[in-house]
């Protein structure tokens, strides 16, 4: 599958590199690949869905604060 630089994903899914490295090291949304030896973010073409939910939600008011809270991009819950 073809990989996508960062710049590349960002205008896409019209948003900012800053947004994809916030959403990164927030553990939203992680890149498909980064290369070990330059730390370059690479994008696959299907993470696109995701980030279009995590926008879609955005605009509906959720805070990205409850996105990690309730982990719903990864699809996985959390447990006490």
């Amino acid at each position: 599958m073809k990989r996508y630089t960062i710049g590349k994903m960002a205008k896409l899914n019209n948003v900012t590199e800053q947004t994809l490295r916030l959403y990164d090291k927030m553990g939203l949304f992680k890149p498909a690949y980064v290369d070990e030896h330059n730390g370059y973010r690479l994008y696959d073409i299907g993470q696109s869905a995701r980030l279009d939910i995590i926008q879609y939600l955005k605009n509906l008011g959720m805070t990205l604060k409850e996105f990690k809270k309730f982990r719903i991009i990864t699809g996985k819950t959390r447990r006490k």
